[in-house]
């Protein structure tokens, strides 16, 4: 039998036994939970039914002509040396259709967060400002990082893809096996944490390994410059045309990794600290800023409530940045005092969400100008003519309640309420 043969065979299986073992676990959840918990159950299995079916297309794609991709022993040997280490195992790339790589994406951006930890994250982003009610960030996300592209690393298999449209005698294309390649070295000697770390964590440890990748991508590029003369690049025309269409946030959270993880993976390489860093990766994205080392973090407690805390999570020096990029990029530059933060999304008995973002920074001086920034926010989401005062609520749609205050001297609180009862 075939490898296609037997790969078609075996991923069929394995959406039957996921639709066998859902049906069963939907019976079993009616017998011993309520109606409350059957929902929240039923829709957590839904996700990841659906998180199934969408790896099934991609891995119906490598039965179907994809395969994997033999990668050249000279690449393999150029990335080892570059970053000084050796590779574990020989390293997997697959190949697949392009139209197919998205769905493989979308399906590995939600499936990075715990259960119902996407769809909670979206809810709070939107009560924040951060994304419009319409907007669905991992197909978002997802198509930042598909379309248009030659390669693609995923960190949570530790394996690389590569369109099927890949061409070994393309040095644009071998540019984008190698990154994926520094990627696969990075995972097998410092793989991710068991766990989901949380959002900060998750995102300073990614800028710094796709930084890693970018650097030794543009060395293999300046190495083909000055052995042949190559100075092209690819078109990414498509790429930016997408990322000019997305929010701020979603754009941000695509391009921080090259942005600012190049550049510093370049400056620890280039003075033998990366190792270190690799071994004891960043918590935080403040660690990609400048003045960084300035930078002493502060533990952020919310208030304790009645209601059920849904989420809790901190959105870090970056995601302030963004937050104040969406109102005016002018004002983006009080992020840099960003010294903590931490937001609750919570769900009263009536289902109604809270969101409350606490934000300590590094003096007054720069609460006094975020806190103006928070009002201005306030009231661009309550689409009201006028914003409100400190410490005032403004109402918004369907009754929703904004008011941006001050806790302490240094510390700023935005609030998106429900409707008062």
């Amino acid at each position: 039998m075939s490898p296609q043969v037997l790969l078609s065979l075996l991923t069929g299986a394995a959406v039957a036994a996921g639709g066998i073992i859902q049906g069963h676990q939907w019976k079993r959840g009616a017998a011993e939970a309520g109606n409350e918990e059957l929902e929240d159950r039923i829709m957590t299995l839904e996700n990841e039914l659906e998180i199934l079916k969408r790896e099934n297309e991609s891995l119906r794609s490598l039965a179907q002509g994809g395969g994997e991709l033999k990668v050249p022993a000279e690449f393999i040997d150029f990335v080892a040396d570059a970053m000084e280490l050796d590779f574990r195992s020989n390293p997997v790339v697959h190949r697949i259709a392009p139209e197919e790589l998205r769905g493989r994406v979308t399906a590995s951006v939600e499936s990075r967060f715990p259960p119902h930890g996407l769809d909670d994250r979206q809810k709070a982003w939107a009560l924040m400002g951060f994304l419009n009610p319409d907007d669905r960030f991992a197909p978002q996300l997802a198509a930042t990082r598909s379309i248009g592209a030659r390669s693609w690393f995923d960190d949570q298999t530790g394996e690389g893809w590569v369109t099927d449209r890949f061409e070994e005698s393309s040095i644009p294309d071998q540019a984008a096996l190698i990154r994926v390649l520094v990627r696969v070295l990075l995972h097998q000697h410092y793989p991710p944490e068991p766990g989901y770390p949380g959002d900060e964590a998750d995102r300073a440890r990614n800028a710094l390994h796709h930084g890693c990748a970018m650097a030794i991508e543009n060395r293999f590029l300046a190495r083909q410059a000055l052995g042949i003369g190559f100075a092209g690049s690819q078109d990414t025309s498509d790429a930016r045309d997408l990322l000019a269409s997305l929010p701020v946030y979603i754009n941000g959270l695509a391009t921080f990794p090259s942005l600012r993880g190049t550049p510093k993976a370049e400056r620890l390489m280039g003075a033998g600290e990366l190792p270190t860093h690799l071994h004891e990766p960043p918590r935080t994205t403040a660690w990609f800023f400048p003045g960084a080392d300035e930078v002493t973090t502060q533990d952020v407690v919310l208030p304790n409530n009645d209601e059920e805390a849904v989420l809790e999570e901190s959105t870090g020096m970056l995601g302030l940045q963004l937050w104040l990029q969406t109102l005016d990029p002018e004002l983006t530059g009080v992020a840099e005092a960003w010294r903590g933060d931490l937001y609750r999304l919570s769900a009263g008995e009536d289902g109604s969400l809270k969101l409350v973002w606490d934000i300590a920074l590094k003096d007054a001086a720069a609460a006094d100008e975020l806190l103006e920034s928070a009002c201005i926010m306030a009231g661009m989401l309550a689409q009201a003519e006028q914003d409100p005062s400190v410490g005032e609520a403004v109402t918004g749609p369907e009754g929703r309640r904004l008011r941006a205050s001050r806790t302490s001297p240094t510390t700023i609180r935005f609030e998106n309420l429900p409707p008062a009862s």
